[in-house]
């Protein structure tokens, strides 16, 4: 009888011990680079103040991935960290990439941002338009009450240029692939061979922000 006790000691032991690893490792580091993320080589130098983290999403209107990530996206910027930034920027890859990063980067001149965002997306993946002539564009801005004037005085303005070659640019610097991808503080990219749903790009993103933090 007692030996059983022992016995049953040292499997509560053993159980309690394990029960405790997985705890701690579920509240620590459980991504693992070249798993889970990648660093990136020339990290760009982001400007964050208060001790804040910028996580950057890269998108593309045409993108199906980007238009389904959205949900989750938006899920995040809810319940973050209150020292997270989500932010996000049009990827680049051709001219065609360019003139939806204009329509991007026109909606967040005119302030409207918040409203285009959607918009654009609907009229790509749910009204099959193109969005590659500048009339059908304004048409779009014109439903949200955008003068032709105002349009045309953003659309090819000095500030929307810079920022697409400052996308352009980040595209080639991130050595971005695919679309949505995640950047956290110009240092980690969120993409990995075990890095395979919109859940796990989320919880990776979390974590390396995390880490970030702490860091400062």
């Amino acid at each position: 009888m007692i030996d059983y006790f022992k016995k049953a000691k040292s499997h509560i032991i053993l159980v309690s011990a394990l029960f405790f690893t997985i705890g701690y490792a579920d509240n620590h580091s459980i991504y693992e680079e070249g798993r889970h993320y990648k660093k990136l080589g020339l990290a760009e130098k982001v400007v964050a103040e208060d001790n804040r983290v910028e996580v950057l999403e890269v998108f593309a209107y045409s993108c199906n991935h980007c238009f389904n990530f959205e949900p989750y996206l938006d899920q995040f910027d809810l319940s973050k960290a209150d020292y997270i930034d989500v932010v996000k920027m049009p990827v680049i890859f051709n001219d065609a990439y360019k003139m939806h990063a204009r329509i991007y980067y026109t909606a967040e001149s005119l302030g409207n941002l918040d409203v285009m965002h959607t918009e654009v997306y609907r009229a790509i993946h749910l009204d099959r338009k193109m969005l590659m002539d500048e009339d059908e564009i304004y048409a779009l801005f014109k439903k949200h009450g955008v003068s032709e004037q105002e349009f045309q005085s953003r659309f090819k303005s000095f500030t929307v240029e810079s920022k697409i070659n400052r996308a352009q640019r980040l595209t080639r610097k991130y050595k971005i692939r695919s679309t949505p991808s995640m950047i956290i503080n110009g240092k980690y990219i969120a993409n990995g061979p075990s890095t395979r749903t919109f859940e796990d790009m989320i919880a990776v993103s979390k974590e390396l922000a995390e880490r970030e933090f702490l860091s400062k």
